[in-house]
């Protein structure tokens, strides 16, 4: 029998990093995140929300991590990873049917109404893709594109004159709220931009430093041991500073660190489609990176009105 828990302690974050490599060391990337997106998710997509509420893990018998869920009602997803020999098992579709009530629950407490529920499966796994339309899921839009590079080769790219590379600290917080909010939404202050810095997930946040002083481009970064990868979640440019080549320098300068400093053999950075953000496909293909994988959102609709966080 399975066992479900919540969220205590930054030791439960890390024993799902932990499986999740060795489950995608035993069955590859197909349909599994990075390790890098289980922190990234749960304390950036999910910050105004205490862990214990959002954060599900399941053990068997013998103490071993099987599953693991993040819940995110305001954006009217969850996410469930589970070990190889549970996919689209009995015990997979009970955890997944889990999520939803839970999710749904979790909307009520919050006052947070969905309309429709979402889930991502990726192309390259049809099995899961049938496994959720088996559930009521249908395939909504084309979310995000997965790209990897195999670090074969790795393009010239240098920083205007002027401007340096630098690893982000806790005492350079308002630049990087300043930074972040002049990147994608303007939704951080100090304090809770400070959350997500100092959380238990954060391994890398690099930056581009202006000649001003100014944080003009910046990215996240964590490694898989393991799998000897790393992922980039996000990167951006403030929008002072876009079509300086800022970010593709930063890459690439953090790619060959990372393979010099730590053996990385790979790296993914994921996208929206070129009708959504054309630059981003063209920023990560200009560093080298190829598509890999799609990844779809599939829909169920829950038949109430939808009310944002």
């Amino acid at each position: 029998m399975m066992r479900q828990h919540c969220y205590s302690q930054p030791d439960d974050l890390y024993r799902a990093q932990a499986a999740l490599t060795q489950w995608t060391r035993e069955a590859g990337d197909c349909n599994y995140l990075h390790k890098g997106d289980v922190g990234h998710q749960l304390f950036n997509t999910c910050y105004g929300y205490d862990k214990d509420e959002v954060f599900r893990y399941w053990q068997d018998d013998a103490g071993e991590l099987v599953a693991f869920a993040i819940l995110a009602p305001h954006w009217e997803f969850f996410t469930l990873q589970v070990a190889p020999g549970l996919r689209g098992s009995a015990e997979h579709a009970a955890i997944f049917e889990r999520c939803e009530r839970e999710t749904l629950r979790l909307a009520k407490l919050f006052n947070c109404r969905l309309k429709d529920l979402y889930v991502e499966a990726c192309d390259c796994d049809p099995a899961y893709i049938a496994f959720v339309e088996a559930r009521g899921y249908e395939r909504d839009k084309h979310g995000i594109t997965l790209t990897r590079h195999d670090l074969k080769y790795l393009p010239d790219a240098e920083l205007p004159s002027g401007f340096r590379f630098h690893e982000a600290t806790a005492a350079d917080i308002d630049r990087l709220t300043e930074l972040h909010n002049h990147t994608f939404t303007d939704k951080w202050s100090a304090a809770t931009y400070a959350k997500v810095l100092n959380a238990p997930h954060m391994e890398r946040e690099w930056v581009v430093v202006a000649p001003d002083g100014r944080f003009a481009a910046f990215t996240n970064l964590w490694v898989d041991h393991v799998n000897r990868s790393l992922l980039f979640e996000p990167v951006g440019a403030h929008s002072d500073f876009r079509r300086q080549g800022l970010a593709k320098a930063l890459m690439v300068y953090a790619l060959r660190r990372m393979q010099t400093e730590q053996g990385i053999k790979c790296a993914y950075v994921g996208h929206e489609p070129a009708d959504k953000n054309p630059a981003s496909g063209a920023l990560y293909a200009s560093v080298g990176f190829k598509p890999l994988f799609e990844i779809y959102d599939f829909k169920k609709s829950i038949g109430h009105d939808a009310r944002s966080f």
